[in-house]
């Protein structure tokens, strides 16, 4: 049947409209979905936030949240902005490893399900908390919620590709500039190469301990998101 004939037009209409309404629909989707870390982009503390690191006693990544806060200031410092992390405080509560990996799977998984913070991450004792977990997910650091807190997730160092040697260190770093509100770029030469980029952690593998390099944009965001004229 042609769509000369008016039954055929009505059918063809409908398609079209079906379409439109269809690519409308992704659009949405699109705009809405959470992007991992991308979600908190552009979007600055408004207050020197509190840092808890939660964590095994003991374990080897504390060390590298406290050097990832010194690159960061050193960044700020370089940029001109006067905002600066505080030093990290630690905490005894649990490694919340299951809620961790269903924020995780919410953020960034395969086929992820609209994000809500598991409720057991919920009223963490930091503006911002980092969780160095043992288990193996996708590290990420969460959008901000009501409240204005945010929690960094970190796979487990003895999971690849975590155990190869600078892997953790660069991780630890990327995460916290979300945290601070930058999002990806595409050059894997910098530390915030990411999604929808072909750059993943195994990149920073390195038997030279060092924190990969930010670009010329990201640190005059950084000055754009902490101004001079808005100390906190």
């Amino acid at each position: 049947m042609g769509t000369d004939h008016p039954r055929g037009r009505h059918q063809a209409e409908l398609i079209v409209r079906a379409g439109r309404i269809a690519l409308l629909l992704a659009v949405i989707a699109g705009t809405l979905a959470p992007e991992g870390a991308q979600a908190q982009l552009g979007v600055p503390w408004r207050k020197t936030p509190t840092i808890v690191v939660v964590a095994t006693e003991g374990d080897p990544r504390i060390a590298l949240v406290d050097e990832a806060i010194a690159y960061w200031n050193r960044v700020l410092e370089d940029a001109g902005s006067p905002f600066r992390l505080p030093a990290a405080t630690r905490s005894a509560l649990p490694i919340l490893e299951q809620a961790l990996q269903e924020m995780s799977n919410s953020i960034v998984g395969v086929g992820r399900r609209p994000f809500q913070a598991p409720e057991a991450l919920r009223n963490l004792p930091g503006d911002l908390t980092i969780m160095l977990a043992h288990s193996a997910f996708v590290s990420f650091a969460g959008p901000f919620d009501p409240d204005g807190r945010i929690v960094v997730g970190i796979r487990g160092m003895d999971v690849a590709p975590l155990n190869l040697p600078n892997v953790a260190r660069n991780v630890i770093a990327h995460e916290v500039g979300h945290a601070i509100g930058l999002g990806h770029n595409a050059d894997p030469a910098m530390l915030m190469c990411g999604r929808p980029a072909p750059c993943r952690p195994p990149g920073y593998a390195s038997e030279r301990p060092h924190i990969f390099p930010v670009t010329d944009d990201e640190r005059r965001a950084l000055l754009r998101m902490y101004p001079p004229s808005a100390k906190p």
